[in-house]
């Protein structure tokens, strides 16, 4: 009989912690028991039966992701607890595993990588993704990609190849109104700050 693993998700991005219980939902070997958005709602966790997987954002509301972090490997060290942040730099990852993490993985990791990391980190070894590792060639599309439509997606590749709201929207027979949506609403699901980002993004991301 296959181990199931409870797993809780502690992410303040709404619409990136629904496309990860989706994976995880994907995978029976992972029971998704809860979503919290703080540090602080998610203790109550620990009191009645403790999860054995935590997925934890670094930047929340209230005690931070690495605290957080410190806090369960103190008291449950059992428990995994994977950093999962928009952050990719060495010192983010250095501070992962002073937090006693069990694994750091990039928001813009793929859902295949991803599973494989968490097999990985539940069998006992601490797996720590950084750029060169994420480098691999795949034919997955990064976590934050499985949260645009179609539509959002072919509003990207216009965006990518220079054309303005109006043009778009006369190549989709759309108002102009509802192209300048999308981008906006785009920006918001990626968190990225501009245009600029996107098609930075779009381009590493082979979207």
């Amino acid at each position: 009989m296959k181990k199931i693993y409870n797993t809780i998700i502690v992410d303040d991005h709404s619409l990136f912690a629904e496309g990860l219980k989706r994976i995880l939902e994907d995978d029976l070997n992972f029971r998704l028991t809860a979503i919290y958005n703080m540090a602080e709602d998610a203790l109550h966790a620990f009191n009645n039966s403790s999860p054995e997987l935590v997925l934890l954002d670094i930047q929340l509301p209230g005690m931070g992701g690495l605290d957080f972090c410190k806090y369960i490997k103190e008291r449950y060290p059992q428990i995994k607890v994977v950093i999962i942040s928009m952050f990719e730099s060495a010192s983010i990852i250095a501070d992962a595993k002073a937090s006693d993490a069990n694994g750091y993985i990039p928001k813009t990791t793929d859902a295949q990588l991803l599973k494989t990391t968490l097999y990985d980190i539940i069998n006992g070894e601490n797996v720590f993704l950084s750029k060169p590792s994420l480098k691999l060639p795949t034919t997955n599309q990064p976590l934050y990609v499985s949260l645009l439509s179609k539509r959002e997606l072919d509003i990207i590749t216009y965006i990518k190849q220079g054309h303005t709201s109006k043009e778009i929207a006369e190549q989709l027979f759309i108002s102009q109104f509802t192209v300048d949506t999308h981008r906006k609403n785009i920006l918001k699901k990626l968190q990225l700050p501009s245009v600029k980002a996107l098609i930075a993004f779009a381009h590493e991301n082979h979207i």
